[in-house]
């Protein structure tokens, strides 16, 4: 589908080319079927725009205004709609081609010709009157009125977010790319009415879609693949989570495909998965000071941090010298340890703390752990106490390297204080180090629930690892650049439509080469009807959604029980 990005494209790069030229004359399919010479009509509705002068071009959503006059000519670009002037494409949109265009029109100077779209003519007032109740809705509008957007799409309260999205009288312009991806950015599940979402959570639907949009339009525009922006659309593992992609048919337009990820979008701004985005950047999203505040306040918040415990101070690395914040515990340059030293009468203190904060098993298991033969431990039967291994310095200035089990080799956290000179309290060198064993039993534990999660849907699933040297995909490689085709359906009619077929992957399109075959040679035969079998996917949201199957070509009402698991495609 042309979206609004790549008609308002079109629109201009016509404007540009053929405005206040005069037509000639019209041919092509659309005036071809109005003409019926046997019934003694030879003329067409597209006759009347021969000797009218091109005075102004406009586009609302996926649609192109025109005007010549009082009459007004709209173009729609359906799925795969394109133009050309003169033969030559003037924008980066790659649409599909046929032999004979839809609509040609001749005018004084340049010839625009029409492909894969749909052509009316009407009365230019009727699409004045559209465009000026419908402009400041345009999604790619420079003058798009956020506050109207929200206002319309909240009182929708009984329909589905993904069919308020898509209705053009709401939001014009928007497709089911920009649909997929701004829900994805916002975090909203796609079947979710409308009163179940907070006016908040819509105000950011609605921008998500406005920012997606314009990186849609820059894309066109430029000729850069759109496909490096997508988050959700076409994709089977989550970007964001790399959990399973939910491919399914939902809403009242039930042709279109949606994607969405279910750990994901949970129709709530402070998800704990997902980092929602603020703001759009070819360079990739980013978040704002506010975002990453509240983020580390809740990743303080988990590690254990009192309200009230002070920021430490700033700390000198004594290989590089760079001055790191108090919070770092390597140095930003160099990765050098931090060393942590407390002054000799802080000592017994530490001791006391540690002797009664560690018992026996708790020594040995910290011995365990221990492979870099850094730190000594040192158990005492009758005491049960930790000997800490002091440095001998200047007896005005004596001070202890600290070694106890609370510090994790693996990790390199050890603490020192600034320039050697300032104390630090045994208290807030006990805390940091709980908070960094806090953090790293935390990612060693969240490590362990990513494979297990894994594990169980490869058997979920009934796939096994597969021995290194061996493949299962049956998509061929491209002779012409040694790279997986894309298999595609045919949509033209005639006696090979719907044919799966192999062509090459490489993109953009004007570098691939010519490489083609079918990919229905291999399928599977249909023991009971001796036919190819149908390719198809499994879009009922469960285990096995996204999975590619086999089954009967025939349709429903004479289909046989014929079903196998398409491996490999």
């Amino acid at each position: 589908m042309v979206e609004g990005p790549g008609c308002k494209l079109k629109g201009e790069k016509i404007k540009s080319k053929l405005m206040n030229q005069t037509v000639k004359s019209v041919s092509g399919n659309a005036v071809e079927r109005e003409k019926k010479p046997k019934k003694g009509k030879t003329d067409s509705q597209f006759d009347v725009l021969i000797g009218k002068t091109l005075t102004k071009v406009q586009t609302l959503g996926k649609e192109l205004f025109m005007y010549f006059g009082d009459i007004c000519l709209r173009v729609h670009f359906l799925m795969a709609g394109s133009f050309r002037v003169n033969g030559q494409a003037l924008d980066k949109d790659y649409g599909k081609l046929t032999e004979t265009p839809s609509l040609q029109v001749d005018f004084s100077t340049d010839v625009l010709t029409f492909y894969k779209s749909a052509v009316q003519i009407r009365e230019s007032d009727s699409c004045c009157t559209r465009y000026d109740n419908l402009h400041d809705l345009d999604i790619c509008s420079p003058v798009f009125n956020h506050q109207r957007a929200v206002t319309l799409v909240m009182e929708q309260c009984d329909r589905q977010v993904c069919d308020v999205l898509l209705d053009q009288t709401i939001l014009p312009g928007v497709g089911n790319i920009i649909k997929n991806e701004a829900l994805f950015d916002s975090g909203i599940k796609p079947n979710s009415k409308v009163q179940e979402l907070s006016k908040e959570l819509i105000s950011h639907l609605v921008k998500m879609t406005r920012d997606f949009s314009l990186i849609f339009y820059k894309c066109r525009k430029t000729g850069t693949n759109l496909n490096q922006y997508m988050k959700i659309y076409n994709k089977r593992k989550c970007s964001q989570c790399e959990g399973k992609v939910t491919i399914t048919r939902t809403g009242e337009d039930s042709e279109r495909m949606t994607h969405y990820c279910p750990i994901c979008q949970t129709n709530t701004l402070k998800s704990t998965v997902k980092i929602h985005p603020s703001k759009n950047s070819l360079l990739g999203w980013v978040q704002t000071a506010n975002q990453k505040a509240e983020e580390d306040s809740a990743n303080q918040r988990a590690e254990g941090n009192t309200a009230n415990q002070k920021p430490e101070d700033d700390w000198t690395c004594e290989v590089c010298t760079l001055i790191n914040k108090g919070a770092h515990l390597s140095c930003e340059a160099c990765q050098t340890e931090r060393k942590w030293e407390i002054s000799g009468t802080a000592v017994s203190d530490l001791k006391r703390k540690l002797s009664t904060d560690s018992d026996e098993q708790t020594i040995k298991r910290k011995r365990n752990e221990d492979t870099s033969g850094t730190k000594t431990l040192i158990n005492n039967k009758a005491s049960n106490s930790t000997q800490i291994q002091e440095s001998n310095h200047s007896q005005a200035n004596r001070k202890t390297t600290l070694s106890s089990p609370h510090f994790d080799s693996a990790a390199s956290q050890k603490l020192t204080a600034a320039n050697g000179n300032k104390l630090v309290h045994p208290q807030n060198v006990i805390n940091s180090l709980h908070r960094n064993k806090h953090i790293k039993d935390n990612k060693r534990d969240s490590k362990a629930l990513v494979q297990q999660r894994r594990s169980s849907e490869a058997m979920g699933s009934g796939t096994s690892k597969i021995p290194a040297g061996q493949s299962t995909s049956k998509i061929p490689l491209c002779p012409g650049h040694s790279k997986p085709c894309s298999m595609t359906q045919t949509r033209k009619k005639g006696d090979n439509f719907l044919r799966w077929f192999f062509t090459c992957g490489v993109y953009p399109r004007a570098k691939q080469c010519k490489f083609f075959k079918w990919a229905d040679e291999s399928f599977p035969i249909c023991p009971t009807h001796g036919k190819p079998a149908a390719f198809r996917t499994v879009l009922k949201e469960g285990p096995n959604n996204g999975k590619k199957f086999f089954a009967c070509p025939l349709p429903k009402q004479k289909q046989c029980g014929f079903f196998e698991w398409a491996e490999g495609f």
